[in-house]
């Protein structure tokens, strides 16, 4: 009997420990990046930095770099091991809707972000006005040519929801500022291969005057190529990720980039609202913004710069609060295992004053009645 009642003091005494030094976690987020690029190392940047003000979810990033195969393996270990939501941004829009639409089906909440899916199997989707920014691009090139020219235009990777957009909208408009597109190429998002078919083209076709590239690190590649070449080519740009676009602009490598917005932050917000049950956008279409050029570049490499700073700031207090909370946390476990080590220490005094006296009051009894047998 006194042993059962200490086994159970002591499974008492370990749930309370177990239990004041958990931190339960209520939302898991899975995040699919098709890619592996400046763009979204900052809206990966973003979505660590939001997370950290929801200390009730916690978040896993997983990059595809660039293979369908990877992102649809991606996909299925979030849906495979309990992620309460997946939030991506599909490679290839006919590669990777079958899996969007399967883990859809099967309940659990996707966010589509940049990139879309073939259908509306999703939750959510954010992104932006690719065909808006495409015209924007095409405005500013014929304020770079104002008589008109020949442009060389590298597109995104084939099936890309994005390079569809960015081009429909800069040919259509183009053809109505008399800019002529006189030749394409895909550059696949990477610096690699739009060098290697902008020296092709640059071999092949000698009167061009601006080079209209789908991102800021081919229309580096670009600029680089064109140097080579020994020509004074005019190169646009989109995405203007500080550390890549806007500095390349600061630097004079390229003319102009367009802001592609990230807001990781916002992706964060709408999947907690889901999960919680709170009201959300199910279609976000993302404002434009004007071009970056040499006079705001520098403005924005310096505002980044401050960002980057507070988020370090943050980043450490975060770190500061954590620590104390984990102190805390050991302290308070501490406290009640004293406390309950306490009680078991009254509680097993107890017993052994209580099997004492019981003893000592058998003693007296068997006394009394060896004393009656010696007075018989």
């Amino acid at each position: 009997m006194h042993r059962k009642i200490c086994h159970i003091i002591f499974i008492v005494i370990m749930l309370s420990v177990f239990q004041s030094c958990k931190e339960e976690t209520k939302y898991r987020i899975g995040v699919s990046q098709c890619s592996n690029d400046d763009w979204r190392t900052k809206m990966n940047e973003e979505i660590q930095r939001e997370i950290m003000f929801h200390p009730e979810a916690t978040v896993e990033i997983r990059s595809a770099d660039d293979s369908n195969e990877k992102q649809i393996a991606d996909i299925r270990y979030f849906a495979d091991n309990g992620f309460d939501i997946i939030i991506a941004a599909p490679n290839e829009a006919d590669a990777i809707t079958p899996v969007i639409e399967e883990v859809y089906d099967a309940g659990i909440p996707v966010i589509v972000f940049d990139r879309n899916i073939n259908g509306d199997s999703y939750t959510a989707y954010q992104g932006v006005d690719n065909v808006g920014i495409g015209k924007s691009a095409a405005d500013y090139a014929r304020h770079l040519l104002p008589d008109g020219g020949n442009v060389i235009e590298i597109h995104g990777l084939a099936g890309s929801t994005p390079a569809v957009g960015r081009h429909e909208g800069f040919a259509k408009e183009a053809e109505l500022k008399g800019i002529d597109i006189i030749a394409s190429a895909y550059g696949n998002w990477n610096y690699e291969d739009a060098a290697i078919k902008v020296d092709s083209l640059l071999n092949i076709y000698e009167d061009v005057d601006l080079i209209y590239a789908h991102n800021d690190r081919m229309a580096i590649a670009a600029s680089d190529v064109a140097r080579k070449h020994g020509k004074d080519i005019r190169i646009i740009g989109i995405d203007a990720a500080p550390e890549i676009g806007i500095k390349a602009v600061a630097d004079s490598v390229i003319d102009a980039t367009f802001l592609y917005p990230t807001e990781g932050y916002r992706l964060i917000r709408t999947a907690l609202n889901i999960l919680s049950g709170r009201p959300y956008e199910r279609e976000k279409i993302l404002p434009l913004s004007s071009a970056v050029d040499l006079s705001n570049a520098d403005i924005l490499l310096l505002q980044n710069e401050s960002l980057e700073e507070e988020t370090s700031k943050i980043k450490y207090l975060k770190s500061q609060v954590d620590d104390y909370w984990n102190r805390h946390s050991a302290q308070t476990s501490l406290f009640y295992a004293m406390i309950i080590i306490l009680l078991l220490l009254f509680g097993v005094l107890f017993l052994v004053l209580r099997a004492f006296w019981q003893r000592k009051k058998h003693q007296n009894v068997l006394m009394s009645q060896n004393k009656i047998l010696e007075e018989q």
